[in-house]
């Protein structure tokens, strides 16, 4: 079974630094990762931001579709 990899995204875009790689040991193994990254937001800006199925290393492209369960986001302003 390949590895699966997320990211954060801003605004549509992954950050490449926090990405998170589980490789399954079978077929529909779930498994947990976190992923943290710093976004900083100008005052009376917003951004969009979510988690992506990214490629694992340069030779998957595109990225796998994965299923997700209980997934949480805790964001905390940084003041």
């Amino acid at each position: 079974v390949a590895p699966i990899a997320v990211a954060l995204a801003v605004n549509g875009e992954p950050k490449p630094t926090s990405k998170a790689v589980f490789t399954p040991a079978a077929a529909e193994d779930y498994g947990n990762v976190t992923c943290t990254a710093i976004v900083k937001v100008p005052r009376g800006c917003c951004f969009s931001l979510a988690v992506e199925a990214v490629a694992a290393n340069t030779t998957d492209t595109p990225a796998p579709a994965i299923d997700v369960q209980n997934a949480n986001l805790v964001i905390n302003r940084i003041a």
